[in-house]
């Protein structure tokens, strides 16, 4: 039996508890209330299948806009009929422009079925806690699902005080929830660390619960709907005094389900609230933040020493820190830290994308293995329309620096956004077949209009028209349009000014679908031997396998591992000896390496594509296709290969072809060895030839334990 039970229901993240009930449960312990938090997503997965639960919630398969997750629990909540049911599978599921397969209508029409068993087992489950309070987290899609189950839960146990809280809960959306549907007695707009406390202990007491901050009630609604006012609650200013987050629940729950042996979860990490970057400069779609947008966060104690707790008490588990953005002063702090405890970590932080190299460097150290930086464009003046504050040069560069140390990036690349450039796409277009040796985005995409975005509250100034709810709300809330336009968190529009985004972004996509396709097969690096710079490139847009840089040419490829601009290489080359250098003459050395797309430029610095070899090493295909062009270009033994470097123009041919991939998505054979590669194996000979020598992964740890 508990005081209180919170619950997450479908479609929640399946391998993560909640951070918004584990804290909040533990901030309750101290009230010495008993509390317990139940995952029905653990349940539906299992009675639906882990695949099609997980692509659903977060695997974007079909896409969120689809609204599948809300509308598999429409029936069980409205009592929609069969010719409803039709209408939303033939104008939304089965519609030209989407891409559900039949396969996939069928897996949704199938977990639908199983829905009012679900919720029935679930009812089951609360009764046996016999709590006076049950409250509801909710964000993406799990509003028409948690209300399925409130609405039972109020018809059984009338007596039980239903709250909800989460993002879909804020500002008009918690209003309009509570207006609705009347078996939900309380919704709680914004942070609920301070106020849902005393809401609980309230009801415990028998209590009123009406005018706490930010609290809406069902006697208190009709008045703030005349007002137009929907004040959130109050919000924690010091991180600091936050509980650390209860997670038991979830890993009781999740070790006893059929995922328990096999499935490994994460866990969320909490070190700030809000955008440092927002408070300065929106992003227009973003709609993350609302009133909560001002930063906070944790001092770098209490931050070291939650996440040190979290890896000893779970050492198995990532941890994704859910931050809208990383505190740049955690970089002389925290991450210092951890990377001093050398903890095995896997940890996933969101930042600007404008980072130093020593800075992803120190990421890696600390034990973030993987970050989302917030690229969405290559384009200058599409980044400085969205308000990023970046260039589109220093977003290649991030994803250079990230393959070179180990970093994993996730970035999407959208388009769409009113008064941009069309003539970029297409440039940008053409920028994507050098970059295929770096890590692709996720998704190549128009926008998405979000409540709570620039794009939304400023539409009109924006340049956006008749913003409307998406048309998939119209089958998940059998609703009066001002209802549902207050329920929504994604809307469709129009443009002020025509724009054919479609038309102009085409080529950008069919350019990205290839990048995926090939990246795995595709490598640009260097390696410095004997002051020569090799650069090796075995991208599908190589023009030939190995170019050569001496003197100056090659001081200036590595001073642009950072974009630089002209100034900078020529006051560089001073200081090496190699000057002064007239004007012109550093765009002039540089124009061949940017024809053979080894540079990448915005037209007043470049940037070096290629990753340097020493903390990266090439995947093993790539080292195969290295060592059989080698073979071609020179001389092969058993232990090392001996290259000319002034091969002409028959040796360049020659490589050309001995380093392309074989047959119809073939490779090159195998070797007996697993090969590695590394600085260590290159040296120039007297004769001024490149000597590799060979060294299998074996003979590599061998060599190094000696040492």
């Amino acid at each position: 039996m508990s005081d209180v039970v919170l619950v997450s229901m479908p479609f929640g993240p399946l391998f993560l508890p909640s951070i918004g009930a584990s804290l909040l449960k533990a901030g309750l312990a101290d009230e010495r209330v008993s509390v317990r938090v139940r995952y029905f997503t653990i349940e539906f997965a299992e009675r639906v299948g882990q695949a099609f639960y997980w692509n659903l919630s977060e695997g974007n398969r079909p896409a969120l806009e689809i609204l599948a997750g809300e509308w598999l629990f429409a029936h069980a909540l409205f009592g929609t009929t069969q010719i409803d049911d039709e209408r939303y599978v033939g104008e939304v599921l089965r519609d030209g422009g989407r891409t559900v397969s039949p396969a996939l209508i069928k897996r949704i029409l199938l977990a639908r079925g199983q829905v009012h068993g679900f919720l029935e087992w679930c009812l089951d489950q609360i009764r046996q806690d016999q709590p006076r309070l049950v409250g509801f987290t909710s964000m993406f899609q799990q509003h028409v699902a948690s209300l399925a189950l409130a609405r039972r839960l109020k018809d059984s146990l009338p007596e039980t005080f239903i709250a909800f809280g989460g993002a879909n809960c804020e500002g008009v959306m918690g209003a309009e929830t509570i207006r609705q549907f009347p078996f939900v007695d309380a919704v709680v707009s914004g942070e609920g660390d301070l106020v849902f406390p005393e809401l609980v202990r309230r009801v415990l007491a028998s209590e009123p619960v009406s005018g706490l901050p930010g609290v809406r009630t069902q006697d208190g609604i009709d008045a703030e709907f005349r007002l137009g006012s929907f004040p959130n609650a109050p919000m924690v200013r010091n991180l600091d005094d936050l509980p650390y987050p209860d997670y038991g629940d979830f890993f009781e729950q999740f070790e006893a389900s059929r995922y328990g042996p096999d499935w490994q979860p994460s866990l969320p990490f909490e070190a700030s609230r809000g955008c440092w970057w927002g408070q300065k400069s929106h992003c227009t779609f973003c709609g993350l933040n609302h009133d909560g947008i001002a930063y906070r966060s944790k001092s770098a104690r209490r931050a070291v020493d939650e996440i040190v707790q979290l890896a000893a008490r779970y050492p198995d588990c990532d941890i994704e820190v859910v931050d809208n953005i990383l505190d740049l002063r955690y970089f002389r702090s925290v991450l210092p830290e951890l990377a001093a405890r050398r903890l095995s970590l896997g940890l996933f932080v969101e930042t600007k994308a404008n980072l130093k190299k020593a800075q992803v460097r120190l990421l890696r150290d600390a034990g973030v293995t993987r970050i989302q930086p917030g690229i969405e464009s290559f384009s200058d003046s599409v980044l400085k329309l969205i308000r990023k504050g970046v260039s589109g040069l220093q977003n290649i560069q991030l994803l250079k620096w990230c393959k070179e140390l180990g970093v994993d990036p996730s970035w999407n690349l959208l388009s769409g956004f009113p008064g941009e450039p069309p003539e970029e796409y297409a440039r940008m277009a053409r920028l994507i077949p050098l970059l295929t040796h770096l890590k692709p985005p996720v998704d190549c995409s128009g926008i998405r209009l979000d409540r709570f975005s620039p794009n939304f509250f400023d539409a009109d100034k924006l340049g956006f028209a008749h913003v409307k709810p998406i048309a998939p709300y119209r089958h998940v809330y059998p609703l009066s349009d001002e209802a549902v336009a207050h329920l929504a968190c994604y809307f469709e529009f129009r443009y002020q000014a025509p724009q054919d985004v479609d038309g102009y972004a085409r080529l950008l996509r069919k350019e990205t679908r290839a990048w995926k396709r090939v990246h795995e097969h595709s490598d640009l690096f260097a390696v410095d031997a004997d002051e020569h710079l090799l650069i090796w490139d075995f991208r599908p847009v190589s023009k030939t396998p190995l170019t050569v840089l001496r003197g100056l040419d090659r001081i200036l490829y590595q001073a642009c591992d950072a974009a630089s601009g002209p100034w900078q290489l020529r006051r560089l080359a001073d200081r090496c000896g190699f000057g002064p250098v007239p004007p012109g003459d550093v765009e002039q050395r540089l124009q061949p390496l940017l024809s053979r797309g080894l540079l990448a430029t915005d037209g007043s610095r470049y940037l070096a594509l290629a990753v340097p070899l020493g903390e990266y090493s090439p995947s093993a295909s790539i080292v195969e296709r290295f060592y059989e062009t080698t073979r071609v270009l020179g001389r092969s033994t058993r232990d090392e290969v001996v290259v000319p470097l002034d091969l002409g123009c028959a040796g360049a041919a020659r490589a050309r072809r001995g380093s392309k991939t074989r047959g119809n998505g073939g490779r090159p054979k195998r070797s007996r060895r697993s090969l590695t590669l590394s600085p260590s194996q290159f040296r120039i000979d007297d004769y001024g030839r490149l000597v590799v020598r060979k060294r299998s992964a074996r003979t590599h740890e061998k060599g190094e334990a000696r040492g």
